[in-house]
């Protein structure tokens, strides 16, 4: 019996004791690129990129306005074990603000702050490590670049 309880306390030591938190603050990250067309092609063409890029229920667009040029929305980049508490996953997303204008446009992503826990059985596909958040952010950044310098208006 003392065997037994010796065996389980190591055990349990040994897998708590290995949850390490890691906490990921991420700054905004923004970027302005000179594009063809007037703000109302460019509008259109914003909005589009973020319903073809929204492909999850939880990723919004939050608000939009035409005549200022603003399409703005929240997106989920993903979701991590915030603790070692068993809690459930937790969502980690971002706010996408697209802004446009006679020939220019601007795409600033602000991910939210949060924090996962690392322990043996994790394996590095598992965790959202900065490097990671900040491939992802510049993937979301060169495909509304590509989008909004390649794709044609839909002219009837």
């Amino acid at each position: 019996m003392n065997k037994l309880l010796l065996i389980i306390s190591l055990v349990l030591f040994y897998s708590c004791g290995s949850l390490t938190p890691v906490l990921v603050n991420p700054d905004p990250i923004s970027k302005t690129f000179g594009i063809r067309g007037d703000k109302n092609e460019l509008y259109v063409k914003a909005n589009n990129w973020m319903v073809e890029n929204f492909n999850s229920a939880k990723s919004v667009i939050q608000f939009s306005d035409k005549e200022e040029g603003i399409v703005t929305g929240k997106y989920l980049l993903g979701s991590v074990h915030p603790d070692a508490t068993g809690s459930p996953v937790k969502d980690v997303f971002a706010v996408i603000r697209l802004q446009v204008k006679d020939e220019a446009t601007k795409i600033t992503i602000t991910p939210e702050d949060y924090q996962y826990v690392t322990s043996i059985g994790v394996t590095e596909s598992q965790k959202l490590t900065q490097g990671k958040l900040d491939t992802q952010i510049n993937q979301l950044i060169v495909s509304y670049e590509d989008y909004m310098k390649n794709s044609t208006s839909t002219d009837f």
